[in-house]
């Protein structure tokens, strides 16, 4: 369900942006809390990790990435054919390989390439109801890029591994979409049919051909400033300045960017807290494979309740992720608040530009 609020005419007290603004920040969608998703995607994930060490196989980190883009995506987009998820997992997988090579082009042309392929993962999914799939499309992509390591040969290896954890996710979210077809079953024809039509309601509508090129193009061109913002500034994890510009910006609202780009600050700097706690008072493996499992759990259970409760819970996860396969990298944690602000202060203050050109007013959405 989308609901917009209007800002019509400069009578609009200051006090009623604010009110609405912390509102945002605030607000809590219940429903689309899972804990079940969460035990399920914790388990699908963790799987690779597990497997990695036993057989000492660090390539299968990898496959964890992968299943962890794939059951994202499948958590924002709960009524997903399985077909589309199907094509996510190859389109995704290639999309991080392609990533990985447009890595080795150096910092010249790297950049370039990332606002590229980002406008052309947005905008070939912008005008359908499965839009972000192609947002993490773009995310895969850039991830691909900032991930140290880029040669030709890793490139097949992140395509292949990364494809093999995403077809695993998806084998986990059938699993559970068919135990869940099953209950629905036994419920009543009223209870099933309202079911139905409550699915349907979370079924974003498609945006038209023009509006998803008008708004995908300054994403990719954002994000491609973002990009070059990290390398200029040599910032470990370059790439962390890029996504949330990727997930925040939303061309026709500054406000709305606003918002989202506050809430993940708050979330991340929450969850960076945590996480420097963590990785300074300890590096035994199995303790940290279980807090990571904990906080896998919490992040795809509240996925989409929250976007500031999300990012408490993704920061430490994401943070003990790479402590594992890149050991030792305690200032992780400043690093990602330092990327994210910077992602964040650039998005808000391109779309805000980009709204005083056009003339546009402020509309709020959830």
């Amino acid at each position: 369900m989308v609901l917009v609020y209007a800002v019509p005419t400069r009578a609009v007290k200051n006090t009623s942006w604010i009110s609405r603004f912390f509102k945002d920040i605030i607000h809590l969608d219940k429903s689309s809390f899972s804990l079940t998703a969460g035990l399920r995607a914790a388990a699908f994930i963790i799987a690779p990790i597990i497997l990695a060490f036993v057989i000492q196989q660090p390539a299968l980190f990898l496959a964890a990435i992968g299943a962890i883009v794939l059951t994202a995506t499948a958590k924002m987009l709960p009524t997903i054919p399985s077909r589309i998820l199907l094509l996510a997992c190859f389109t995704d997988a290639a999309s991080f390989g392609l990533g990985t090579l447009a890595a080795t082009t150096g910092h010249l042309f790297s950049p370039v390439l990332l606002g590229i392929a980002v406008f052309a993962a947005v905008a070939v999914w912008a005008n359908t109801k499965w839009a972000a799939v192609g947002m993490y499309t773009a995310i895969i992509f850039t991830i691909g890029v900032g991930l140290p390591g880029s040669s030709i040969q890793s490139a097949g290896l992140r395509t292949l591994f990364s494809l093999i954890g995403m077809l695993w996710a998806l084998l986990g979210i059938e699993i559970h979409r068919f135990v869940l077809s099953h209950r629905r079953i036994q419920l009543s024809g009223s209870e099933s049919a309202a079911t139905t039509a409550e699915e349907q309601q979370q079924q974003q509508p498609s945006t038209p051909r023009l509006a998803a090129l008008r708004s995908a193009l300054p994403i990719g061109i954002i994000s491609a400033l973002g990009y070059t913002v990290g390398l200029v500034l040599g910032l470990p994890r370059d790439f962390w300045t890029v996504v949330p510009i990727i997930l925040a910006i939303r061309p026709t609202s500054s406000t709305l960017t606003m918002t989202f780009t506050s809430m993940m600050i708050i979330g991340t700097i929450a969850g960076a807290l945590i996480t420097t706690g963590i990785t300074l008072e300890t590096n035994n493996y199995y303790l940290l494979v279980a807090l990571l499992f904990s906080f896998a759990v919490v992040v795809f259970a509240t996925l989409g309740v929250s976007i500031t409760l999300t990012q408490i819970f993704l920061v430490p996860f994401v943070i003990i992720l790479l402590n594992l396969y890149y050991p030792g990298q305690w200032y992780l944690p400043f690093i990602r608040i330092l990327n994210v602000a910077i992602g964040a202060a650039i998005a808000v203050a391109v779309v805000y530009l980009l709204s005083a050109l056009s003339g546009s007013r402020l509309t709020f959405r959830k």
